[in-house]
């Protein structure tokens, strides 16, 4: 029996690792979208784009701490 209790928990790390990989690989780019967007609104030319990059990265930065709360519980073996 404790072969296989190992062999679950080898399973488990590896689902682990694979989610937080996951996280990280979409926290990237989440932070690469805040980037471009806070380059393009600082040269808008047209008012109307204002709300559009406005948008965009309030909803970038809502995901962001999404992101970063699941990447903790999974680091802390909260969630799986």
């Amino acid at each position: 029996m404790g072969k296989m209790f190992k062999k679950d928990r080898n399973v488990l790390d590896k689902k682990k690792a694979n989610r937080y990989q996951e996280l990280m690989s979409h926290l990237e780019k989440v932070q690469k979208n805040l980037e471009r967007d806070y380059q393009n609104i600082q040269f808008i030319e047209d008012r109307n784009l204002v709300d559009y990059y406005t948008y965009r990265i309030k909803a970038e930065e809502a995901r962001y701490d999404y992101l970063l709360q699941e990447a903790k519980k999974v680091e802390t073996g909260i969630y799986l």
